[in-house]
């Protein structure tokens, strides 16, 4: 009786600690699945907010893109305003057809070309039969075919001007003779103490002849 009444607390004590290990390690399993519950939501929660703000740099960024673009656009619906308001006064004021204006010198092509060409003169480049004799003197001079208007000369010589090509001598033409033709050149009657002429109130002295059909 004595054995059995032992061995009762001794089986007693062995079964609560089989109890008490399995609490805990119940415990154990349920603390790790309650953090894995709340580490994968926080984890995607942390990634979804790092690619939010990805997105909202990336749309940050091509907004910018966009707006500049949009200016660009509108600075150049400007600008084809302004040639278009250019070119409609000069047909106002002379609404003959524009003569052609022909250059040798290549390096001022660019310069005369945005010049004029916004004011609806045709510009062609003639290199090769630039006067090698002047090759280092400044362009300084119109030569007018008989058709020109003096209302072209004095457009075309002031937006040369305004290129900083000024004019500082205008002559009817004698080699190349076509009638709507102006030639830009550099003379050797032309030195660098002459003044400019004043475009605005300059006029050609002889008649203007018919241009050819």
């Amino acid at each position: 009786m004595n054995a059995t009444a032992n061995s009762n607390p001794e089986m007693q004590a062995n079964r609560s600690d089989a109890l008490l290990r399995n609490y805990l390690k119940r415990n154990q399993s349920l603390q790790r699945w309650a953090w894995i519950s709340v580490a994968v939501p926080l984890v995607i929660f942390l990634g979804l907010s790092a690619l939010t703000v990805r997105q909202g740099q990336k749309f940050l960024e091509l907004s910018a893109k966009s707006a500049d673009l949009q200016r660009r656009i509108e600075d150049q619906n400007a600008q084809l305003a302004v040639k278009q308001l250019a070119i409609d006064i000069v047909k106002q004021q002379n609404p003959g057809k524009r003569p052609k204006v022909v250059i040798f010198r290549p390096r001022i092509a660019s310069d005369v070309k945005e010049a004029l060409e916004q004011l609806g003169y045709t510009v062609e480049l003639r290199s090769a039969l630039a006067n090698p004799s002047l090759f280092d003197k400044p362009v300084d001079t119109l030569s007018y075919g008989c058709a020109v208007s003096s209302e072209d000369i004095r457009t075309i010589g002031t937006a040369l001007a305004k290129a900083n090509l000024p004019i500082k001598q205008i002559e009817p033409a004698t080699r190349n003779r076509d009638p709507s033709l102006v030639q830009l050149v550099a003379s050797s009657a032309t030195n660098a103490t002459d003044r400019p002429i004043q475009m605005e109130s300059w006029s050609r002295p002889d008649k203007a002849c018919e241009p050819h059909p």
